[in-house]
């Protein structure tokens, strides 16, 4: 709890840098809501959640990264008594800090658009909640075995458009021509955005469709958890 509070401390104090970076992910939103149906924007509300998670676990790799290349946190860290896997939960709780504004304003406006249950949101968060686990890991070894400052900062922000806006997250997966929608599918953040638009009663996807989305964000996640152990090294060799 002391490292999430530590890492989140900067954005805490400054809560305007917590609200635009929270917000960053609703700018989409906007725009579906002004110039598409409400349909489209509850789904692009959906998709608010889904990247507000994606974008906290991606940029974990900043926090890993100038903790134990500049400010050599990580170091005093590994003198201590405290463990790789509490250093660990620490930073992704301080990405949940983050999270939590743009979480909660998506879901009260979700909540008022109507046609939503609880069983809905709870699955819609359990969705949001295995991507999240499975992108820290990815910010755990991009930020563990980054040795530049530029390339911690660039390679989340790409990977946050790869991931976020290109795939059919924020609008419906229909809307891409047949030939693409098998290579979006390859995408962890369209498995999950789907699941959460199915949950919610928005689409309709076959069960297979949906077992087969839940295992792959579970696969997904267990191998990133499998390649960050490999790569981010909690003592260097």
């Amino acid at each position: 709890m002391y490292i999430g509070l530590f890492d989140a401390l900067p954005l805490l104090r400054d809560p305007m840098l917590l609200v635009v970076i929270s917000l960053f992910s609703f700018l989409p939103v906007i725009f579906i809501f002004v110039f598409a149906d409400q349909a489209s924007a509850v789904q692009s509300l959906i998709g608010a959640i889904v990247l507000t998670f994606s974008f906290t676990g991606l940029f974990a790799s900043q926090s890993v990264y100038f903790n134990k290349q500049w400010f050599r946190f990580q170091d005093m860290l590994v003198a201590s008594k405290v463990s790789p896997a509490s250093y660990a939960v620490g930073l992704s709780l301080s990405g949940l800090v983050v999270a939590l504004p743009g979480v909660v304003v998506a879901l009260v406006l979700l909540l008022l658009s109507g046609g939503s249950s609880p069983a809905g949101v709870v699955l819609l968060l359990a969705t949001s909640f295995l991507l999240w686990i499975g992108l820290v890991f990815v910010g755990f070894a991009i930020g563990a075995t980054t040795k530049n400052a530029r390339r911690a900062n660039s390679i989340p922000q790409v990977l946050s458009i790869a991931l976020g806006f290109l795939p059919p997250v924020y609008y419906p997966l229909s809307r891409l021509p047949a030939i693409a929608q098998p290579i979006a599918m390859l995408i962890p953040t369209t498995h999950a955005a789907q699941l959460a638009k199915y949950y919610f009663g928005l689409i309709s996807i076959p069960a297979s469709e949906v077992v087969i989305g839940w295992a792959y964000l579970l696969g997904f996640a267990a191998l990133m958890g499998f390649i960050a152990s490999r790569r981010a090294h909690w003592v260097d060799p």
